[in-house]
């Protein structure tokens, strides 16, 4: 009997949990309903039914139909979700996440009731900062449909945006990834664009990458900026990835920056200084350009345009002028080109000549080869000088034009020209080039006297000049003085001899030895000037 009790007694307790927990299942399932209710399954099944036919249709299309499907469908699905969320709109503002009355919020176990009924829809409640929610597709909503219809560049594009869908990017307090994140997704995308170099997705990708980049630099609003944290970021970036275009974004903000007293920037001024260098070297294609030597700014890019279109202009109209109305053009045109130079240099010399020198002022040679062959093809180059780079005419850029149209001093004025020595070359190794140069200011005396009513005698004098300054005063150095009274020869010495002896009637070798003769007086230096100042008069 009583083993017969405790059977009863145990059916009863059984039967007595049993029910609590299914009063507790049907509170549950009412909670759950409640919640599903608040969701407008008309605007759900719509949203469902319109994929489906999407799936559809995408087995009917060729790769490139797909990407154009995805287009529309991504068009079309933006202007459903917003009609979406309107429809919602209270149930979003209010009792999902209320700023005014925090207890009507949902809970997590209700926002994942919430979303476990919308994935089913591939939806889900997203929240994106500031107290505000929205319903969105789930992170992977359009990889997963065309990801096996549409092209590579397609496929991977929402391959990658499916990934950084999967967090959330900002926040009240700022980024809501890490700095580092961030970086990476730059150089993301920049590989991207590397890779499908002709995709139709790059203005979007471009615009993408140039977010992240000013984001990276700057900040987001409302975020907290910590200069020097930031500063170790920028270096982890710069060493990771040298070869990234940013990197030089990076470098001209470091440069800039006050790192020892951040309280003392402007933060407006540097938002505007990289604004600037974005919207000048990131331009949509300046990856190819780069890749073919051409490291100028999109503004620079457009005026190489018009100093290509102007030289054919200039070819076509010689061919019905005479000789006098050659010259004119050519000095009209010289000073023209001389304006769309000097505005490119105004645009990018700072950050070209940033890009070419690295370390302590050390000229990356093959950098600048790669930048000239792609200047050659308008004509170009840039040359250094004695202050840095600048960019000009190739020697013979004027007389391959001219040659056939101008008169005879005109010509011999751009032939001598175009064997012209570079100054950086002769003044860093005088010595190899001394008989070079001594050559030059004969040719261009050669060229005054042939031509003493040459509209160009004034810039012909100038280049003669120059080369004699260079020439006579890089030779009566302190040592040839010294091995002069010392009755000695040395390099110097035997040079200017040698000019005095081969050109005896040139108005150089005056000067020469008038120093040979007067080398022991104290003052024969600024003596000296003022004679080579009065042959240049």
């Amino acid at each position: 009997m009583k083993k017969i009790l405790i059977i009863i007694f145990t059916i009863v307790i059984f039967i007595i949990i049993g029910g609590i927990f299914g009063y507790k299942k049907i509170l549950s399932n009412e909670k759950e309903n409640k919640i599903i209710q608040l969701f407008n399954k008309d605007f759900l099944g719509n949203f469902s039914k319109n994929k489906k036919e999407i799936i559809e249709k995408l087995k009917t299309l060729n790769r490139e139909e797909a990407d154009e499907l995805y287009e529309q469908y991504l068009e079309n699905n933006n202007i459903i979700v917003e009609n979406l969320n309107k429809e919602h709109k209270n149930l979003l503002l209010n009792d999902i996440y209320n700023n005014e009355d925090s207890s009507k919020n949902f809970t997590d176990k209700e926002w994942e009731v919430a979303n476990k009924f919308l994935n089913k829809y591939d939806l889900e409640l997203w929240y994106i900062g500031r107290g505000h929610v929205s319903i969105r597709e789930v992170s992977d909503f359009y990889y997963k449909i065309f990801k096996d219809y549409v092209t590579d560049d397609y496929r991977e594009y929402l391959k990658i945006t499916a990934k950084e869908n999967e967090e959330v990017y900002e926040s009240e307090s700022g980024l809501a990834i890490t700095l580092e994140e961030l970086g990476d997704r730059i150089v993301t995308w920049e590989n991207f664009l590397e890779k499908y170099p002709n995709s139709k997705l790059n203005d979007k990708v471009n615009n993408i990458c140039n977010s992240y980049r000013r984001d990276y630099v700057l900040g987001v609003p409302g975020g907290v900026y910590d200069y020097k944290e930031s500063a170790d970021e920028y270096n982890r970036f710069i060493k990771k990835y040298p070869n990234s275009p940013t990197t030089e974004l990076l470098e001209y903000y470091l440069e800039n920056v006050n790192l020892n007293n951040p309280g003392d920037n402007d933060s407006g001024a540097l938002s505007k200084m990289i604004d600037k260098y974005i919207e000048k070297y990131f331009y949509l294609g300046y990856l190819e350009n780069r890749k073919k030597g051409n490291f100028f700014s999109y503004e620079s890019n457009e005026l190489f345009e018009k100093f290509n279109m102007d030289k054919k202009e200039i070819i076509q109209l010689l061919k019905n002028l005479n000789k006098e109305e050659a010259n004119k053009i050519y000095e009209e045109y010289l000073e023209s080109n001389f304006k769309i130079l000097e505005k490119i240099e105004e645009n990018d010399y700072e950050v070209l000549d940033n890009i070419f020198y690295v370390g302590e002022g050390n000229l990356d040679k093959g950098k600048l080869d790669k930048q000239n062959k792609f200047l050659d093809n308008y004509g170009l180059e840039i040359v250094e000088n004695e202050i840095g780079l600048m960019i000009t005419e190739k020697k013979d850029f004027y007389y391959n034009i001219f040659k056939n149209y101008v008169s005879d001093d005109y010509r011999d004025f751009f032939k001598l020209h175009s064997e012209d020595v570079d100054y950086i070359d002769y003044v860093s190794s005088f010595d190899k080039y001394s008989e070079i140069i001594a050559n030059k200011i004969v040719a261009w005396e050669n060229f005054l006297e042939k031509y003493p009513d040459s509209k160009l005698e004034k810039k012909a004098n100038d280049i003669c000049q120059s080369y004699r300054v260079d020439y006579i005063t890089s030779l009566i150095f302190p040592s040839t003085t010294e091995a002069l009274i010392n009755g000695r020869s040395n390099r110097a010495v035997e040079e200017l001899n040698r000019f005095i002896k081969k050109y005896p009637n040139s108005p150089t070798t005056k000067i020469i030895k008038f120093y040979l003769e007067n080398y022991k007086n104290e003052d024969i230096n600024d003596i000296l000037a003022d004679k080579i100042e009065e042959i240049y008069i």
